[in-house]
């Protein structure tokens, strides 16, 4: 309530290109404060990770879980033609499965670490022009594009 309509992040081993996205987000300031403290999280998760398995292995099996899911005939064909594309192989899904399946907390810790150090980061946002003032006045910076 009051916040993003959705929000996720995304990962592209082909491109080692990261991301976080929301939309329909009134809470512009908040949100990319959300996305910077983001590493912190990761790193307190692992943390919790260490002490409590049953959730390093509840995430272990989602991960598998929505990576093996069922898919009707329209995704079949959509996700071969995306691996057509990056040619991705059988071979290399199993060592990514692998991957998963050998995560350790410490891995967790290790990804937090990276996102509490990225450097230079790039942020767009499509927004109102009263959505960029209020951010604004939080202390938040834009170069402005008028899109019309």
């Amino acid at each position: 309530m009051g916040g993003a309509y959705g929000g996720f992040c995304t990962f592209s081993p082909f491109s080692g290109f990261f991301s976080y996205l929301s939309y329909r987000d009134p809470n512009l300031s908040k949100t990319l404060d959300v996305y910077d403290a983001a590493g912190d999280a990761v790193i307190a998760a692992a943390e919790q990770i260490k002490n409590d398995p049953d959730m390093l292995s509840q995430a272990i099996i989602g991960t598998i879980g929505e990576m093996d899911g069922s898919l009707g005939p329209d995704m079949k064909g959509y996700t071969a033609f995306q691996r057509w594309l990056v040619n991705e192989s059988p071979e290399t899904r199993q060592r990514f499965r692998d991957d998963v399946i050998d995560t350790k907390p410490e891995d967790f810790e290790a990804f937090g670490k990276r996102l509490k150090n990225m450097r230079d980061p790039s942020i767009a946002v499509v927004s109102s022009q009263s959505g960029f003032e209020a951010a604004e006045k939080d202390g938040n910076k834009f170069t402005l594009k008028t899109i019309v």
